[in-house]
Order: structure tokens, then C-alpha cells, then sequence
């Protein structure tokens, strides 16, 4: 049995703590991906000089960046009635069967910087509709409208089928982002349509119809309905769900009531008894302060690039992929201007804490990059702890469970044919040591370890004791243990 977070703080309050574990021969899920979103950075990246935006591309999509298996790409509505023009992606709709393809050069670069690179999990997803189709012909503050599901299904199909056709294969579509809000009223600070549970058939239905009249039902999976918290989704479903749950690849949500362990449980398994069969993805969330273990976290405003943040968010990884068993994991936007500072005037800012930016991505660049010429990428403890699991959780790992008195729901396992990878935080502030002990051979080959003073760095193997491996967990860090499915 899994010991409870403050009993296990109780065992690590002296540094000569060794607990064992074991990771079992049975596989618990087959992960699908780890990736982030599209929005709105490429607005503002798309101007920075050509070497940096390839930089970034390289830091995001290869395996010497994060490595990730997912990219959210953001389909445009036009962003009328939105203020910020950063969140206001240009639209390809011009009107039915009408486009304008050279639309959102900005998004459609890093679609495609993500595509060369091999990002199996490619995503269109949508806030609204574009504009002419909503209740109030604008891209916010405004509703679905009840009867236009085979026009917008129609856009979206068309826009993926455009894309693939240019090699770009576009696997998932969403069509409704975060359909509990219009993010109005007018101007609005983003784009958003509301789309109330008893319409989300209909979006389903139109979009899905719309990809079978091309041959690509079977190929493009809709991904629904993105509700912004757990218990906005499931007080909708019973409205919608079971009328189209044949036609949605995976139940979508996000996760801004940061849940506890025990409620998303619960959600898990009232998803699993109404749609046994059906995968529940967790598709976005960010913006949060709080300690390395977990406590106090909660939507708010704060820019906090340290380590024990960046140790508090990696937990939430580990409670969608241990705790809620999930098969695949997102974070929000990837790339920020949320800084809170200005690294020109304070080039030590980036690096402390300040209650005027936001915990909203991994990479941040300057909010003023267009007048003072600051193209600098800056790289937060976040890019390089969530680095573990975008290098190490592919596409096709299947996770094993680790039981024990040293098991905690802050260490996972996966693996692959020929690898097993174990990636383990300790979020106290006294080391310890995991004796581990696996199913069948394995031969340890490495370690990557972040910390406050470590960006990923590369050590040596575990240490082999008879039988079991012991794995060393510094005080506040993330680190991966690579072996070989091999005797040594």
C-alpha cells in the first residue's frame, strides 16, 4: 500500500532513510503522449529572428530539448471582439467552403516545426468557432449556436484534411476547448465559445460526419469536451456523452481544481463505469504556487521558475499518470511572456520568484521583445523537470506499478522492450535511497538529475546490491534511472 504524503515526510526527516520497493511484471496503461500547447506564444515568436525560432522548435520537439510525443496546435476563429491581439489567432474562414490557407503563418510555422520533428501526437484544437458561425458573429463572449454543427464540423475537417494533405498528419481534433466559458463579455481576453452539455452531440456529431465524408473517421480521433475542471465534465456528460461516445477518441478535461487524489479517483471511476473502454486524457493546466510536496497548490497569479515549483507541478504529472491511471498528459502553453520582470534591467529576475507573472509555461521570453530587442529564451526549472518525462515517456511505454513501503505516488516506471526508465522526486529536504527490485533482468546505465544547482545532468547508473538496485534521491530533486532490459 502506498503510504500517505505525511507519513513518508515523517520517514525522510533524517538522511539515512532506505526504503524498498518493487516494480511489478504487469503493465497498468500504455501511455499515448506528453506534450504541451501552441497558444498564443507564436504570435510573438514568429517575429523573433529565424535562429531563435528554430532554437526553440529544437527545444521544445527534439530529443535533445524536451522531447515531447504531443504538440496542441490552436485553430484560429479570427479573434473578433478579443483585445489581446497575441490571443487572437488569425482564421482560415473566409465563409462555407472558403479559405484563406495563407492565414496564421505564426501557428502554422510551429505546426509544422513540430511535424518535421516527429511529434507523433499532433492535435487541432479550437476555443470558437470562427466568428460568422457564433451567436454573436464574434470569436468571445459569444455561444455555439444551436444548428450550425455540420458547418463548423465542416471548417475543422477541412483544415485538418488541408494540413494532411501537405504531410502535416494531424491525428486529433477539439473542437470545443474549455466549453463552460465565453471568456466574454466583449472585449475579451481571449478567444472562447460557450457550448452548454446538451449542444456538445451536435459538435461532435457535425465534426465527426464531416470526417467520414472524407475517409477520415477511422483516421482522426475528436477529443472532447476540454471542461476546465473535473466537476464541470462530469455534471455535462450524462447530457451528451452517451449519445457520441463511439464517435470521441478520448474524454478530454483539464484541471484548474488542482483535484486531491480522492477526487480524481473518483472522477476516474465514474468515467470508467458509465464508458468502460474509453481513455481519459488530461489535456491542460498551469498557474499555480505552492511547496514541492504539493500543498498549496491553487490557481494563482505568481512567477515562481525555482525548483521547489517546478517539483510541485511535476507532481501533478505523477497524479494524472499514477493516481488517475491517464494514458496521456499535457501541460498549457509551452512558452511564456508571463516573466513578471524585466530581464534587461534585472538579468537575476528570471531566476527569483515575483507576484506579478505567471507559472504558465517552460520557457519564458520578454513581453517587450518588439521594442528593447530581447530575444532571449529563458529556460525555468519547470523546462528541465518536465525534460524527464518528455525524453523518457514515449508513445507505446507502458508503465509499471511500483509497490512497497519505499513506493510513493511521486516515482513511476515504464517500459519499453528493451529499456525500463524510473523517474523519482523527492520533494523533501533530506535525501534518501530506493532499493528497487525488478521483474526480470535489468542492468542500470544512467541517471539524469534535476535540482536546484542540476539542469538534467547526467550521472552515473544505479549501484547494484545482490539482487536489488539502490537508487539515490537528493533532497529536492527529479531524477530519472535508465536500465537495460539486459543482465549486465
Amino acid at each position: 500500500m502506498l503510504r500517505s504524503v505525511s507519513a513518508l515526510l515523517s520517514l525522510l526527516s533524517t538522511t539515512s532513510v532506505v526504503l524498498a520497493a518493487t516494480i511489478s511484471s504487469s503493465p497498468s496503461q500504455t501511455i499515448t503522449g506528453i506534450g504541451g500547447s501552441g497558444a498564443w506564444w507564436p504570435h510573438d515568436l514568429f517575429q523573433f529572428p529565424e535562429a531563435t525560432r528554430q532554437n526553440l522548435s529544437n527545444l521544445l520537439f527534439s530529443q535533445d530539448g524536451l522531447g515531447l510525443s504531443s504538440y496542441r496546435w490552436n485553430v484560429g476563429a479570427g479573434g473578433v471582439g478579443v483585445s489581446n491581439p497575441v490571443r487572437a489567432p488569425e482564421t482560415f474562414y473566409l465563409g462555407p467552403g472558403n479559405y484563406n490557407w495563407s492565414a496564421d503563418p505564426q501557428g502554422v510555422y510551429f505546426l509544422t516545426a513540430a511535424s518535421q520533428r516527429g511529434i507523433s501526437d499532433l492535435t487541432a484544437f479550437a476555443n470558437s468557432a470562427p466568428a460568422p458561425l457564433t451567436s454573436g458573429k464574434t470569436s468571445c463572449g459569444a455561444n455555439f449556436v444551436t444548428g450550425s454543427g455540420t458547418a463548423y464540423g465542416t471548417f475543422l475537417a477541412d483544415v485538418v484534411e488541408h494540413f494532411r494533405n501537405q504531410g502535416i498528419n494531424i491525428r486529433y481534433i477539439s473542437p470545443m476547448n474549455e466549453p463552460d466559458s465565453d471568456f466574454g463579455p466583449v472585449p475579451c481576453g481571449q478567444e472562447g465559445m460557450k457550448v452548454v452539455p446538451n449542444q456538445r452531440a451536435e459538435v461532435v456529431n457535425g465534426l465527426w460526419n464531416a470526417l467520414n465524408s472524407k475517409g477520415l473517421a477511422n483516421t482522426v480521433g475528436i477529443l472532447a469536451d476540454e471542461s476546465s475542471q473535473l466537476g464541470q465534465a462530469t455534471s455535462g456528460y450524462n447530457s451528451w456523452l452517451p449519445q457520441v461516445s463511439s464517435k470521441v477518441a478520448a474524454i478530454v478535461h483539464h484541471t484548474y481544481d488542482f483535484p486531491s487524489d480522492a477526487s480524481y479517483t473518483s472522477y476516474i471511476n465514474s468515467v470508467k463505469a458509465a464508458f468502460p473502454g474509453k481513455q481519459t486524457w488530461m489535456s491542460e493546466i498551469c498557474c499555480s504556487l505552492g511547496n514541492a510536496d504539493g500543498s498549496g497548490r491553487g490557481w494563482s497569479q505568481g512567477y515562481d521558475p525555482t525548483i521547489k515549483n517546478a517539483l510541485m507541478f511535476s507532481g501533478l504529472v505523477f497524479q494524472s499518470l499514477i493516481v488517475a491511471g491517464e494514458t496521456h498528459y499535457d501541460f498549457w502553453t509551452l512558452v511564456s511572456n508571463g516573466i513578471g520582470c524585466s530581464p534587461l534591467n534585472n538579468a537575476a529576475c528570471v531566476n527569483n520568484p515575483n507576484s506579478n507573472g505567471w507559472n504558465d509555461g517552460l520557457i519564458f521570453y520578454d513581453s517587450q521583445f518588439a521594442s528593447n530587442r530581447n530575444f532571449q529564451l529563458y529556460l525555468t526549472k519547470h523546462f528541465w523537470t518536465y525534460k524527464h518525462f518528455g525524453n523518457f515517456i514515449k508513445p507505446g511505454s507502458q508503465r509499471r506499478a511500483i509497490t512497497g513501503t519505499g513506493a510513493t505516488n511521486n516515482m513511476i516506471a515504464v517500459s519499453t522492450s528493451s529499456k525500463y526508465f524510473v523517474i523519482a522526486m523527492n520533494p523533501t529536504n533530506s535525501a534518501t535511497t530506493l532499493t528497487l527490485t525488478f521483474p526480470d533482468n535489468a542492468c542500470g546505465v544512467a541517471s539524469y538529475r534535476t535540482s536546484a544547482t542540476e539542469d538534467f545532468a547526467r550521472l552515473g547508473a544505479a549501484t547494484r546490491s545482490g539482487s536489488n538496485w539502490n537508487l539515490a534521491l537528493n533532497a529536492m530533486s527529479l531524477t530519472t534511472f535508465e536500465f537495460n532490459r539486459a543482465a549486465c
